[in-house]
């Protein structure tokens, strides 16, 4: 008789243990990764965000990334809207021209850390863009921030300490604002793949690049990156967004969408900014170590960057206007958004 109820326990524990898993895996959200295995993006952000998800669902809702990339970094979007995968991490400005908005958190003067910048664009989101409705086509999620971009150059290129020695120089960019930057300021746009910027560097295609510190060990430019010039206030960004094909969002219970909005949006926001922010503190720590050199734009050359860069966020204010929002009200407000976070 105890062997049979021991047989039976047995029986319905396994019951147990198997339905529970089946419960816990009932929703399974796929999320497409394109990114490499080490980078900031998905083990500081996009891992994070998976483990709240499942911890705020009780594990009713799980998220697993894609084995390989299900589409190029600019299909991101569009994967997520076609429901290819469930839940899409991109940058906007793979896709110039089609998310305007969202360039407030890029443009120069705006802010310098990922944190101030993204919970700043989320808040301004709220109140001034989301009733645009450029997202749509999905779930939007969230919207971040890289923290502020640098001049960086090779030691044959030299330090970049005025529009002077700016001008004529050809810097490696990725997609979006910075490409308007870079060529209000004299210089000359070389358009390559991230993965590709220290073989042009190294060859002498390009003079240097206009990215965050944490690109350097990202992308292994410690030897061949020797000069970097920060600009007081912020030089420029770069903004993702996080979205949700719309049909599989609405198709879970009421009570899974809320939590998963809970751990979305400013909550997302905060979560960027503060992995990003690390991320760029330790880069620069081994940047120095390495003998980069460093330097702060001095007063002259930033009222210069200030004047020759006045056109691009007029620019931005007259976009924002064609889509039914204050551009210079939303931008007033998103920076005392990010001056409150900063002395937060």
């Amino acid at each position: 008789m105890n062997s049979h109820f021991w047989r039976t326990g047995a029986a319905v524990a396994a019951l147990m243990v198997f339905g529970a898993g089946h419960a816990a895996a009932e929703t399974v959200l796929k999320l497409n990764n394109w990114l490499p295995p080490t980078h900031t993006q998905l083990t500081g952000i996009i891992k994070p965000w998976m483990a709240e998800v499942e911890k705020a669902t009780e594990g009713r809702v799980k998220v697993e990334l894609t084995d390989a990339s299900l589409g190029a970094p600019p299909r991101q979007y569009d994967l997520a809207v076609d429901g290819i995968a469930d839940v899409t991490v991109g940058v906007l400005g793979y896709t110039p021209g089609r998310f305007k908005l969202a360039g407030a958190a890029e443009l120069p003067f705006v802010g310098e850390t990922a944190e101030e910048l993204s919970v700043a664009l989320w808040r301004t989101h709220e109140k001034f863009f989301a009733a645009a409705n450029e997202y749509k086509d999905v779930e939007l999620l969230g919207i971040y921030a890289n923290a502020t971009g640098h001049v960086m150059t090779t030691a044959k290129a030299g330090p970049v300490t005025s529009l002077e020695n700016y001008a004529g120089k050809k810097f490696r960019v990725g997609g979006g604002l910075v490409q308007e930057i870079n060529t209000a300021l004299g210089g000359v746009n070389v358009a390559a793949p991230a993965n590709e910027v220290y073989e042009i560097l190294s060859q002498g295609v390009a003079d240097g690049t206009l990215l965050p510190y944490e690109a350097v060990p990202s992308f292994n430019l410690s030897g061949v990156i020797k000069h970097a010039t920060s600009v007081p206030g912020g030089f420029y960004s770069s903004a993702w967004f996080f979205v949700m094909n719309k049909d599989k969002f609405d198709s879970l219970p009421e009570a899974d969408r809320k939590a998963i909005k809970e751990v979305s949006g400013e909550a997302l926001a905060r979560l960027a900014g503060q992995a990003q922010d690390k991320t760029e503190k330790d880069a620069r720590a081994g940047m120095e170590k390495a003998g980069v050199t460093f330097a702060n734009a001095d007063d002259n050359f930033v009222q210069g960057l200030r004047e020759k860069l006045s056109t691009i966020e007029a620019k931005w204010v007259e976009e924002a206007g064609k889509l039914g929002v204050d551009g210079k009200a939303a931008l007033e407000y998103m920076r005392e958004q990010v001056k409150a976070v900063s002395q937060k």
